[in-house]
């Protein structure tokens, strides 16, 4: 994924990660979103009219359409999703960018991009998990922070399939800012005299 192809003006307005694509991109993402979402309602929903139509027990059939639709809804809320920015208040934007970087120092994940408008990072990967491909933006508008995590598949297409395990990724990532942002700020003791 480049970086230079997201649009930041219009991603603070409309509080998701808007990138300057292709139309074929576009349509590429869109037919295979498609896929992912139509594959097992299809084939479940066939089995389940083959036994319907042979006069079969459809206990099983009708159990497996009724997951694989489940598993179509929430795949489509999660492609809904997946650009979505969650807002979290900060303090001064220097001080949200020298958070953000001594967070990514502490929790081992590479700078891929820091500047003054945003920061991506990417998380250190091995054998045996799931983050190859997971990328997190962030993006600094005044005192606030705008964040994204979006895994990528092969050929830069948005995985849907990890939409729920990067929500936990953005909550750790909301609860270490907003500790080093706590950790930064002086406390200001009145004295009642």
């Amino acid at each position: 994924m480049r970086f230079d192809k997201i649009d930041i003006t219009k991603s603070k307005q409309n509080d998701r990660l808007i990138r300057k694509e292709w139309l074929v991109e576009i349509i590429l993402d869109f037919t295979l979103y498609l896929i992912f979402i139509g594959f097992l309602p299809l084939i479940a929903g066939s089995y389940f009219l083959e036994q319907l139509e042979n006069g079969n027990h459809i206990f099983i059939a009708s159990i497996l359409f009724g997951i694989s639709l489940l598993i179509g809804g929430l795949l489509i809320y999660s492609i809904i999703n997946l650009n979505r920015l969650r807002r979290i208040s900060g303090t001064l934007k220097e001080k949200n960018r020298q958070s953000i970087k001594r967070l990514a120092d502490k929790l081992d994940w590479t700078l891929q991009t820091h500047n003054q408008r945003i920061t991506v990072l990417t998380l250190p990967w091995n054998w045996l998990s799931t983050d190859w491909g997971r990328k997190i933006t962030v993006i600094y508008d005044r005192q606030d922070i705008l964040i994204n995590i979006t895994s990528y598949g092969m050929h830069n297409i948005k995985s849907p399939f990890h939409w729920f395990e990067n929500r936990k990724l953005v909550k750790k990532l909301i609860d270490n800012f907003e500790k080093e942002i706590k950790n930064d700020t002086p406390t200001i003791y009145k004295n009642n005299a």
